[in-house]
């Protein structure tokens, strides 16, 4: 069968060149990541203990399509794999210190980076960044999830990119901050270190290798301040000064006080043991009242609160406005907030994100 030949003109090759183009040129731009400064919680409980709908402290700050981890408690690996989260594309992780609620994540994410990784043949590294004892956190981390994958490495065409001198080898490079200042600069974010006073109440010679931090991240679109787990600090407070956001803990201290009451009567604790607790309560963690006296105190723009578990989240943000005339908003997990730059009169403005926290931040969608 003859088939007919079409010939286009000039013009109308131009035209449809032209429309090609434009069509191309409008993925490409939908495809690059807006400029914004994205806060994703990822875990918003205070711990121990583990809770059911609330996982351990864990948010990631993503910068014009950039993910950067703060802290990794139980639970942060779920977080992310329901959120969409390729967790291996998070280069740069940051611990404020190292509780066991924030940091026991760490374990998941690893395993889950490194057979990613592992499965596309990446030599990238992933920094991590904390207080002394970083390294032997990390470390020991890797070494508990190669004795899972050391068995692969006996199979054909399995684990083999990262093998040395037949050992798997850690993608993963930890750096213990010893200072306060700036610990960490790329061209996206700088970050700030203070030493806050989540560990006031431990001996002057165990604090010299102790240590608790509070963040000052500063992007292109505004200044985040995580205070992670600290008491009353005027160090937290001037590093706080005139940030766009506090990401602050928060509790409630006549809740802290039945939680310690309960435990201390089920448990049958002597008095000692109870006051201790109380103490711990009262001088290193921020009641409802404090932070919004430093939020008041810093003059910051906005305050996000986690690391709590509040019966009423409506009651801890009334608290809060006592004090503190701005924003305050009480977070869940999953939930997505947006610095805008260019949304506010004033200066930045911090408000939960357009898109639903459920959609995928796939490969990463949600990173976009």
């Amino acid at each position: 069968m003859l088939r007919p030949s079409f010939r286009f003109s000039s013009k109308v090759r131009l035209a449809i060149a032209t429309a090609f183009a434009a069509a191309m040129i409008g993925t490409t731009v939908a495809q690059q990541p807006p400029a914004v400064t994205k806060l994703v919680f990822l875990g918003t409980a205070a711990g121990p203990p583990l809770r059911l709908d609330r996982s351990e402290p864990a948010a990631l700050l993503v910068v014009d399509g950039r993910p950067y981890l703060i802290d990794c408690g139980i639970g942060t690996m779920r977080r992310m794999l329901e959120s969409g989260i390729a967790s291996e594309t998070i280069q740069t992780i940051f611990f404020t210190h190292l509780h066991a609620d924030h940091d026991l994540g760490m374990a998941d994410v690893m395993a889950n980076d490194f057979f990613q990784l592992n499965l596309t043949g990446s030599t990238q590294s992933i920094s991590v960044y904390g207080p002394p004892h970083t390294k032997e956190l990390v470390d020991a981390a890797f070494h508990y999830i190669s004795v899972g994958f050391q068995p692969f490495v006996l199979e054909p065409g399995a684990i083999r990119a990262g093998l040395v001198n037949g050992q798997l080898k850690s993608p993963f490079v930890a750096h213990d901050i010893q200072h306060d200042g700036l610990i960490y600069q790329d061209d996206k974010i700088r970050v700030i270190a203070a030493e806050n006073s989540h560990y006031a109440l431990m001996s002057a010679e165990d604090r010299q290798h102790m240590k608790s931090y509070s963040y000052r991240i500063e992007t292109p679109h505004g200044t985040i301040v995580f205070t992670g787990d600290t008491g009353p600090s005027e160090a937290v407070t001037r590093l706080a000064n005139g940030a766009d956001v506090l990401v602050a803990e928060a509790q409630d201290l006549i809740e802290a006080s039945q939680f310690v009451q309960r435990v201390a009567e089920r448990n049958h604790w002597p008095p000692q043991r109870a006051a201790g607790m109380m103490a711990h309560m009262r001088q290193e963690h921020l009641d409802l009242p404090e932070v919004g006296k430093m939020a008041a105190a810093a003059q910051v723009k906005s305050v996000v609160l986690y690391h709590y578990d509040p019966t009423d989240p409506a009651a801890y943000v009334a608290a809060i406005k006592k004090r503190f005339s701005g924003p305050v908003f009480a977070s869940a997990d999953r939930d997505e907030y947006c610095l805008d730059a260019a949304a506010g009169t004033t200066g930045p403005r911090l408000a939960k994100c357009n898109s639903p926290s459920a959609s995928p931040v796939g490969t990463p969608k949600s990173l976009r």
